[in-house]
């Protein structure tokens, strides 16, 4: 059984160890994946989400305007203070991914996995690309995947991870796509061109999925990620 709250509280650490010591210009550091977005913006969205969570200010939960009232609320706190306000939360906040589970902890897992990698690739940092959470983003997006595509009227897409695998819709896939797991996570993210996904190793019609692939739309320039 996937340990939600484990995942997310990994990721947390990883990031609040990260950024804590920023000195403010690279903290000010614009996020290419992120569109009019600081590193700094992104760990407030971060400590905001949870903080709301828990305060129960969940009116339009994950939306455009919910997650920019919570950058622009906490746009002149320090990023050390962010990350204390996360961490505040955080254990609370893991416990109750660990009660839910499922469709919603997943969710949370998984932004928090992108925004890890987003400010990494921002500040020129890799690393945290644990195949733990990164094969529970793959699989999260999976379901979203099958209702864009079933929507297309397209068929079944097989999604090959490394050596995990898994079928976007019902009965026998017509299509597959391939490549590493975190290529995948990050493509089905949001966080790679159309013309970066028709590049990995597709059997079947590339040009009619991967418009589709990813749960947030596609950019339209390169994040420039390694």
């Amino acid at each position: 059984m996937t340990d939600y709250g484990m995942l997310y509280g990994a990721t947390r650490e990883r990031v609040g160890s990260l950024v804590r010591d920023l000195d403010d210009a690279t903290a000010a550091t614009p996020v290419p994946a992120c569109p009019g977005w600081t590193v700094h913006d992104v760990v407030a969205h971060l400590a905001g989400t949870v903080t709301d969570v828990l305060a129960g200010k969940l009116d339009g939960v994950g939306s455009d305007a919910w997650t920019r009232a919570q950058v622009a609320a906490r746009r002149d706190v320090p990023i050390r203070d962010l990350v204390d306000e996360w961490n505040e939360g955080g254990p609370q906040f893991e416990d109750g991914l660990r009660a839910i589970g499922g469709a919603m902890a997943a969710t949370a897992v998984s932004d928090a996995f992108q925004h890890e990698q987003d400010v990494r690739s921002a500040i020129d940092r890799q690393g945290g690309r644990d195949v733990d959470v990164i094969l529970t983003v793959v699989e999260s997006y999976v379901p979203g995947l099958a209702r864009r595509i079933g929507g297309a009227g397209l068929g079944p897409l097989r999604v090959e991870a490394g050596s995990h695998g898994y079928t976007a819709g019902d009965g026998e896939p017509v299509a597959t796509v391939r490549a590493e797991p975190f290529e995948l996570a990050r493509a089905l993210g949001g966080r790679r061109t159309v013309d970066e996904i028709r590049a990995l190793a597709w059997d079947g019609d590339a040009a009619a999925y991967a418009p589709l692939f990813s749960t947030y739309g596609t950019p339209t320039t390169s994040i420039g990620e390694r």
